[in-house]
């Protein structure tokens, strides 16, 4: 039987499900890749896809559908009563993603090939403690909204990113929706040969298409990104109606992608950043009576995984909040020193930030909670508040660390 102080140490903790970095997560499917185009990576490849298959092949496309678990997919497909057009055709490996099992992390990793550990990027939200921020990372925003520093800031300098991707020998090609290719933080990553935008699911198939027929020499890499199923998700949870009609939206793209790429030695590679968690409980830190008086700094990172740097005056009333209702209830919470030393962030030489951007505590919530962190700051007038999420990820469970993957062979 737990106890109240088990709440408070690694021993819950390490009875949570884990990211598997020993050739069945990611992380190892970057290095398949990364190998496959002549490049190097110090990582182990992925067990079930070896690097001598798709050397084979003169393009690779991994295509990334935000949110989508190996779970709510299964879930899907048994309830689905129209004939699939991709998902039921093709049989998939279940493989998980790594902690945390948010977009921000695996985007990054995706597009560097390195580890949460060695680039540093932990969740939505970022203590950036050299810069005094806590920052939305993605957008390169505070958590306001404002921009965190002038153009003229050498962010590429600033983060410091390390990239096994940019030893591969091909061509690179980032393909995202909207102005994401060409974010701040996007343009960061100089490693990209091409970068390549579109609006609407018929214009992701036209850039793959064109990808695919472009005569090159190889061996060439696409990584492609679409995120509306994820938004569906937070709005109306992996449970949804929503969520579930846009996953028959995506099958037939899917399908409609694969008829695209034939003919053109192709390797078609489809997998997903992380899982969401159905959310029934979600305990506002910010209004819990003296929370935030217990804290140097707003919480970061994410609404299952939460940072929590602790004023050192105040951290026995920390715990104490702790060990009561509602986080009793609703998060484990680990130390800075567990969490590190358990490995949870995968191997690699640490960023030099990792430790300066994690909390002293880091809540880590039970399954269907959530911990929400706002900024405190008052509304807009007229505008509505925003209701809790539905959906939420970046935990530590199987619905959230379990993703498929497809392997499309031309």
């Amino acid at each position: 039987m737990t106890t109240l102080n088990d709440k408070i140490g690694p021993a819950v903790f390490r009875r949570l499900p884990k990211p598997d970095y020993d050739g069945g997560c990611l992380l190892n499917l970057m290095v398949s890749v990364i190998r496959s185009r002549g490049g190097r990576s110090p990582h182990e490849a992925l067990r079930n896809l070896p690097v001598a298959e798709l050397k084979r092949y003169r393009k690779v496309v991994l295509l990334l559908l935000d949110g989508i678990g190996a779970g709510q997919l299964r879930d899907w497909m048994v309830a689905e009563k129209e004939p699939s057009a991709f998902f039921g055709r093709h049989p998939h490996d279940v493989i998980t993603t790594v902690c945390p099992a948010t977009t921000a992390s695996v985007v990054t990793l995706l597009a560097t090939g390195a580890s949460p550990a060695e680039h540093g990027i932990l969740g939505w939200h970022l203590h950036m403690a050299d810069l005094g921020i806590e920052g939305t990372f993605l957008p390169f925003v505070t958590r306001t909204g404002t921009p965190i520093a002038q153009d003229t800031f050498d962010l590429a300098k600033y983060l410091q990113m390390p990239s096994h991707l940019a030893t591969t020998k091909g061509r690179r090609v980032l393909i995202s929706p909207w102005g994401l290719p060409t974010s701040r933080t996007s343009m960061a990553q100089g490693w990209w040969h091409d970068r390549r935008s579109y609006t609407t699911l018929e214009g992701l198939v036209r850039r793959l298409r064109a990808f695919a027929k472009e005569e090159t020499e190889g061996p060439d890499f696409a990584y492609a990104y679409w995120p509306k199923y994820d938004s569906l998700c937070h709005e109306f949870g992996p449970e949804g109606r929503e969520p579930a009609d846009h996953l028959r939206v995506l099958d037939g793209i899917l399908a409609r992608i694969e008829r695209a790429l034939r003919g053109t030695d192709t390797l078609l590679l489809v997998t997903a950043d992380h899982g969401h968690m159905q959310t029934d409980v979600t305990v506002d830190l910010s209004q819990m009576p003296g929370f935030y008086s217990t804290l140097s700094t707003l919480p970061s990172g994410d609404a299952r995984m939460t940072h929590c740097l602790v004023r050192p005056s105040r951290e026995r009333d920390f715990l104490r909040m702790l060990r009561g209702e509602p986080l009793k209830s609703a998060c484990v919470a680990v130390s800075r020193a567990d969490f590190l030393a358990s490995g949870i962030l995968g191997p690699g030489k640490p960023h030099p930030a990792l430790e300066d951007r994690m909390g002293d505590w880091v809540l880590c919530a039970l399954p269907r909670h959530a911990l929400a962190y706002p900024a405190n700051v008052p509304p807009v007038p007229g505008e509505p508040v925003k209701p809790p999420m539905k959906g939420t990820h970046g935990g530590l469970s199987e619905a959230e660390l379990r993703v498929p993957l497809f392997v499309v062979r031309p």
